[in-house]
């Protein structure tokens, strides 16, 4: 048997309670591997717009992405998201390759009106194969 880090839960014993439903967290199972993480504010004026990340890990890493639409407050979505109301639809996504994570924003609402969209990204170092 091979080394091994867990973590039970209160009440159980790490040692004879090997069950995964009684551990937090055990070095027998794959875990993700925090990279970094931040923000970016990607501005619509008209129509779509993009921000992107350079991640400089060379592979297209696994990443989740949250966006916030409304300045000043906590409420963010996870992407990709859409919100609709009659008819005006703005879709909010994200996607990455070997060198970026791309955030954008498609809408259907013309004009020139600059809206702000608040991206928070976690990028982890797992190298998933894509």
């Amino acid at each position: 048997m091979g080394q091994v880090i867990r973590i039970s839960k209160a009440n159980t014993n790490a040692v004879t309670g090997t069950a995964p439903d009684n551990l937090i967290f055990s070095s027998d199972y794959n875990t993700l591997k925090y990279y970094t993480s931040g923000t970016i504010n990607v501005i619509r004026a008209g129509t779509n717009a993009e921000g992107t990340v350079a991640h400089n890990l060379g592979y297209t890493p696994f990443f989740i992405a949250f966006v916030n639409q409304y300045a000043g407050t906590a409420d963010y979505s996870m992407c990709p998201g859409r919100q609709a109301e009659l008819g005006i639809y703005t879709h909010a996504d994200s996607y990455a390759n070997g060198t970026n994570i791309y955030f954008s924003i498609i809408s259907n609402i013309g004009g020139t009106n600059q809206v702000t969209f608040t991206y928070r990204y976690f990028i982890f170092r797992n190298n998933t194969g894509l």
